[in-house]
């Protein structure tokens, strides 16, 4: 705790009485980069298994000061965030001191991360070493830039003197927030150590700031929990999935492969399996939980979208208060809808370099698709959709409700804000995926946006010859780990937990009996 206190303090006095003593006073600078053709020539020779000799790294050296970005402060910290491991980093800063090269700040952050890439196990003289540079660095630095935290939390965390990462975790949140590696890095240290608190504090905190957990926390916890005597090893397992589920944070199938080799005699048994499209179980034949939106949050989810989205300081960049007003009148008269379809969204599915003709039969196959089902259609566009003069058109005016914005407007918020007001049961046809405007309802909100939009996006795959079209339908099935009302948990698992371009209904699952 003393830890926390000091760096408290030292918030209050860094800035006033000690400016000269800290490292780094601004923000993190995005790192420069040398060109691709330099890197990959660089990485080549350094993953080599030799080290380098004086005469080589001289060269590496050059050929980065060649590029006119680059010069004697910044040059040695980019190659060293080249080598692949610590011996080679550490190759380079002997390199650097024989050649009379002063070793910066950013050049023994660097070198300090480079403890995780080791090639062997940390020794009790690298446990030394780290804590030898690191006290120099806090010896000349009251308060450390970003970056350099970062490294040294990096290096820290695998010794003894792992809790000192804390009080960096606070210097970091003076100029922003820690990143992903830094949180990992304790939680991991502190499972391996027996700290559940400060463990499963930083996966909380990780999440609530917008950073993903790796594997090694995960595993961390598994492996701590097998060993623990006097707990519960199922217990401890859900508490974790229920922690996967409570932030809606996917499992790796690494962590799944772990998961998969725990002998069933200490109360878990786990089964590779597949989900359908109807959220059947291939192994157990349960179905997964249903996405249920309640109406009070839906209520307060569509009350909350006309503020933050479309009344909002930048109300001129997505339309002007006129044209919502004739929107809004528009919906009263015409509300409700079953479906809400973004015009240019299916106009352009196929590409945007075809003729309008083509782009509006494209609408109207849409348009026809959900007539026939006796369903009302509301189709959102832009006013040069107007000059689409087609049978196609024609078709699209007699037989849904159009409403076209202004060129310049942004016709996404006028689909989901029809949506919205059209009730719960309203579909929406677009592939867009949204993601700004989820994020603009805020962090309670937002987990509601994308249940609901889970539950009610469709979008268009193709249109056949015959003009019949091929929709890809919403999963309405919970996508994250949770327990069915048959006690078992459901676990999707990713290819890398913390790289999710999109998310949908994974192909590996986990049925998982925890006793």
């Amino acid at each position: 705790m003393c830890f926390r206190t000091n760096v408290f303090w030292l918030r209050k006095i860094a800035f006033t009485e000690n400016v000269r003593y800290y490292a780094g006073i601004y923000q993190k600078n995005p790192q420069l980069k040398p060109a691709t053709a330099t890197i990959e020539t660089i990485k080549a020779k350094l993953t080599a298994n030799d080290t380098p000799s004086t005469e080589e790294w001289k060269n590496i050296r050059l050929n980065i000061l060649n590029e006119r970005r680059f010069n004697s402060t910044n040059v040695d910290s980019v190659v060293l965030g080249l080598c692949p491991n610590l011996r080679i980093g550490k190759s380079y800063v002997s390199f650097l001191q024989q050649q009379g090269l002063e070793t910066n700040l950013a050049i023994v952050g660097k070198l300090l991360r480079l403890y995780r890439l080791k090639e062997d196990a940390i020794s009790e003289a690298d446990e030394a070493e780290i804590w030898r540079m690191y006290t120099e660095l806090r010896e000349q630095n009251a308060v450390l830039d970003a970056n350099t935290c970062e490294h040294a939390i990096n290096a820290l965390s695998l010794t003894k003197h792992w809790r000192h990462c804390l009080e960096l975790l606070e210097m970091i949140k003076i100029s922003g927030t820690p990143d992903s590696s830094s949180y990992n890095c304790i939680a991991t240290k502190a499972f391996q150590s027996g700290d559940e608190s400060t463990g499963w504090l930083m996966m909380q905190e990780m999440c609530e700031n917008k950073r993903i957990p790796n594997d090694d926390s995960f595993l961390a916890w598994i492996n701590y929990s097998r060993y623990q005597q006097g707990q519960s090893f199922p217990a401890n397992l859900e508490r974790m999935l229920q922690f996967t589920m409570d932030y809606t944070v996917f499992l790796s199938k690494h962590v799944g492969k772990e998961l998969l080799q725990l002998p069933q005699d200490i109360g878990v048994s786990v089964h590779e399996t597949r989900i359908t499209d109807g959220g059947k179980c291939s192994h157990c034949k349960g179905k997964l939980s249903s996405i249920v939106v309640s109406n009070e949050l839906f209520q307060r989810m569509r009350d909350r979208f006309l503020e933050a989205v479309l009344i909002s300081k930048e109300i001129f960049n997505r339309t002007t208060p006129d044209e919502l007003a004739r929107f809004q009148v528009f919906l009263k008269k015409t509300l409700p809808y079953d479906v809400v379809i973004d015009g240019l969204n299916v106009a352009f599915s196929s590409g945007n370099q075809k003729n309008p003709t083509i782009y509006a039969q494209q609408v109207a196959a849409v348009v026809r698709h959900y007539v026939r089902q006796r369903q009302r259609v509301l189709v959102i566009g832009r006013k040069h959709m107007d000059k689409w003069r087609t049978k196609e058109m024609k078709y699209i005016r007699e037989n849904s409700f159009l409403f076209l914005t202004e060129d310049l407007s942004q016709d996404d918020p006028f689909l989901l804000y029809a949506a919205l007001e059209s009730g719960p049961k309203t579909d929406f046809f677009s592939r867009d995926l949204m993601r700004k405007h989820s994020f603009m309802l805020g962090s309670e909100l937002s987990g509601v946006f994308k249940r609901w939009q889970q539950e009610h996006q469709y979008s268009l795959l193709s249109i056949m010859p015959d003009g019949r079209v091929i929709i890809k339908a919403p999963f309405k099935y919970e996508l994250y780990a949770h327990k069915s009302c048959d006690n078992r948990w459901h676990v999707p698992l990713v290819e890398c937990a913390y790289r999710i371009p999109k998310v949908e209904k994974q192909n590996e699952w986990l049925c998982m009996g925890i006793k």
